[in-house]
């Protein structure tokens, strides 16, 4: 979906422009680029082997478990980072973006522009400011992943 060489406005304006055309689609594809902005972020800072972190990651699904993988991966191994929940400025308008997501995309109801514009925004807004936090710490989103082996016996 998202190539690990572009930059966050990048994908934001990927995102608005086809959010133009449906705004549906620009809602699954913000929440989209939530998910893979902070898994990117996890990936980067971890100090876990990429292989077990890969397999752990894959069991995470919704912002709450997004949380706690965070707390786990990333604020016991950088002393003072943030939890998620208070890194993201506005985490009730990611929870709210989320909950329009899997509404939409289990069929439920359709969003307009008017409706689904704020939730695209605050996840947008989620994204960067995550973004913005791995860049703060030397490590940008768009770089090459860090190889991490799981040490020889």
């Amino acid at each position: 979906m998202f190539l690990a060489s572009e930059r966050s406005h990048h994908r934001e304006s990927k995102i608005r422009s086809l959010t133009t055309r449906d705004p549906s689609i620009g809602l699954v594809l913000a929440a989209v680029n939530f998910e893979w902005t902070v898994s990117r972020a996890v990936l980067f800072i971890s100090v876990t082997p990429n292989k077990a972190l890969r397999e752990k990651m894959a069991q995470y699904y919704s912002p709450d478990s997004y949380k706690r993988l965070w707390r786990e991966e990333v604020c016991r191994n950088i002393s003072g980072s943030p939890p998620l929940p208070r890194l993201i400025r506005h985490w009730p308008k990611v929870l709210d973006g989320f909950h329009a997501r899997n509404v939409l995309v289990h069929g439920k109801d359709r969003y307009t522009a008017k409706m689904a514009n704020p939730h695209i925004n605050a996840l947008l807004d989620a994204a960067r400011d995550i973004d913005s936090y791995c860049e703060s710490i030397g490590k940008p989103l768009y770089g090459r992943m860090p190889v991490r082996k799981k040490a020889a016996v």
